[in-house]
């Protein structure tokens, strides 16, 4: 997904999560399919932008039928909040698992938020913790942020405050970018790492940083490498995991 797809698209939320402290975060999705594919799930957004969600509906659900895991993501996260359709955790989790066991990051991050918040599932946070984690590995900010938490209150997984601060520090690096228009993602990100750091000893804070800034400047040659490089001629760039 490039950053032009990611910010035309925010506007459609994701599931919110007692962990990310209620915040709404745009939705992130798959690379586009060509074709039809890719025009039916461009009307059905535009649909959605402009309020029309039975629209949206309408051309998303062939879609995500014939296994377009935008389109399923995007189904599970109309039926989590019940937008133009009566809220069903049933089908929103049928939409997500499908979309999330594919790579997708939205389904990674509701999955993760539907096991947290026990949303018509038995509350789980060491699966939780799982779907956060596969959403983080695509530098998925808010996912790195609700790790982080689970990780600092040891939730699901071990209590871990080095590998808290790392995932919340990443997680404010990524928000950091603009264009991804995450801001209240890496503030809160950011607070909540300073209280993680407020019970640490020294050299567990000066690990944390050292991972972190090493992390990051594999992050930055990645982002900077697919800002800069060109493909040859008629070739297209594969996309990176952030994106």
């Amino acid at each position: 997904m490039g950053m032009k797809d990611r910010r035309a698209r925010h506007g459609l939320r994701r599931a919110a999560t007692a962990l990310a402290l209620g915040l709404a975060v745009g939705l992130a999705v798959t690379a586009p399919a060509p074709g039809s594919a890719l025009a039916d799930w461009e009307s059905g957004q535009a649909a959605y932008e402009r309020g029309d969600i039975a629209a949206a509906l309408e051309a998303w659900t062939p879609l995500a039928e014939a296994g377009d895991a935008r389109a399923q993501a995007a189904l599970g996260s109309l039926y989590i909040h019940g937008q133009g359709v009566a809220v069903d955790h049933a089908k929103a989790l049928h939409w997500t698992r499908l979309a999330a066991e594919q790579g997708d990051v939205t389904g990674q991050f509701n999955m993760g938020t539907i096991y947290a918040g026990g949303l018509g599932v038995e509350r789980d946070y060491a699966v939780a913790a799982d779907w956060f984690a596969r959403a983080g590995e695509q530098d998925d900010a808010a996912s790195r942020f609700n790790l982080g938490v689970l990780y600092a209150r040891g939730l699901g997984v071990p209590k871990d405050d080095v590998e808290a601060l790392f995932l919340l520090s990443t997680a404010t690096i990524i928000a950091g970018d603009p264009e991804t228009n995450l801001r209240e993602v890496g503030a809160a990100a950011e607070n909540y790492a300073y209280v993680v750091m407020m019970t640490m000893e020294e050299p567990e804070i000066a690990l944390a940083i050292k991972r972190t800034r090493e992390w990051e400047e594999e992050f930055l040659r990645r982002y900077l490498l697919q800002r800069f490089r060109r493909p040859p001629s008629g070739e297209a760039l594969a996309p990176l995991p952030f994106e």
